[in-house]
């Protein structure tokens, strides 16, 4: 029997595909091959170059004081490629193997195993995971990325499937070099296809989510990544939370860094900002929504405070008179005369 060999590009990819092969999730004889590096980011100009590669991690994620925690560190980094490589010379020609992709970060780790393995006449299908809509009770649900299917619908998006011909390896891999030609540091999914931007290509984004009040910056990187169609790391998100302070749209209180550090958008941001006409009625209207959560939290806020004085006051009946009472916890006398209503 055939063995199936999944590859994918992610650690949580990776985890949740082990989870599933052991599980008996998937059925048959199926392996999993994991790549972790994000080659959508940093740069990728002639070849890969392990070593550039993790100048690259060091410089942009230490530098910026954040990394998730399931993430790789650098030895981590080189580790995974010498185990991708040697996992996938060991791929017998009587192998299946199912390439899983989704964002861009996939994308370009799909495109590099396609590369490596351009000489060994294999049969390899390609998996994206955006053709499949899983339906439930009436609400459609897209992954962006491997890392967020459902594993209970593995095999519907297995199932999707396309075998790789070979004109379509060829085009991806003139793809693939075109991308490796250019400097650019960033490359995003645009309309179904694959291509390099500029490093700014969320700074509206990212000042769309920042507020006029000084805030934690978790918040505007968690609404980016949560509301972006493009799945993108936190620690680049970061990295242009800091060059947009640099340059002045953004304004940062505290020490810089991820742990006790408030932003807040500066007049000049929300003047680079309204040159997008959607993005800033986009801003208008998350501002309105913190307004609105403010509210919210004052109200059950002063709530807790007035529970917490009518427990004193009431604590305090038989002690003191009401006046005296209400004058000690901040209550109106009336609201102390009537103690019992509020029981």
């Amino acid at each position: 029997m055939n063995k199936i060999i999944n590859i994918c590009f992610s650690e949580s990819a990776g985890g949740s595909f082990k989870y599933a092969i052991n599980t008996k999730i998937l059925q048959g004889n199926q392996e999993v091959i994991i790549f972790v590096d994000d080659l959508s980011q940093g740069s990728i100009k002639d070849e890969i170059n392990i070593d550039k590669r993790i100048n690259w991690d060091n410089t942009f994620t230490r530098e910026n004081q954040l990394r998730s925690a399931v993430e790789y560190d650098i030895d981590d980094l080189k580790e995974n490629y010498s185990t991708f490589y040697n996992e996938i010379s060991k791929v017998d020609h009587s192998d299946i193997l199912y390439l899983w992709y989704g964002s861009s970060r996939e994308f370009c780790g799909m495109l590099y195993a396609l590369e490596v393995l351009k000489d060994r006449n294999l049969d390899i299908y390609l998996i994206n995971v955006k053709d499949t809509v899983i339906k439930r009770k009436e609400i459609e649900f897209k992954a962006r990325s491997v890392g967020e299917i459902i594993l209970e619908n593995i095999e519907k998006y297995a199932a999707a499937k396309r075998k790789l011909n070979l004109n379509e390896y060829r085009k991806l891999l003139d793809k693939w070099e075109l991308l490796k030609k250019d400097n650019s540091i960033l490359r995003v999914i645009k309309d179904g296809k694959l291509e390099s931007v500029d490093e700014n290509y969320f700074d509206i984004d990212i000042l769309k989510y920042t507020p006029k009040e000084f805030r934690n910056p978790i918040r505007t990187i968690g609404d980016v990544l949560g509301k972006s169609e493009e799945r993108i790391s936190d620690e680049y998100i970061f990295w242009r939370i800091k060059e947009l302070i640099k340059t002045g749209k953004i304004e940062h209180n505290g020490k810089f860094g991820i742990v006790g550090m408030e932003i807040k958008i500066t007049e000049e941001g929300l003047k680079y900002l309204s040159k997008d006409k959607d993005a800033i009625k986009i801003w208008e209207e998350y501002r309105k929504e913190l307004v609105a959560e403010e509210e919210i939290r004052k109200k059950y806020r002063q709530q807790g405070v007035f529970e917490e004085r009518m427990d004193i006051a009431k604590k305090l009946k038989d002690v003191l008179d009401d006046k005296t009472i209400a004058e000690k916890v901040g209550l109106s006398i009336e609201q102390v005369k009537n103690l019992k209503i509020y029981d």
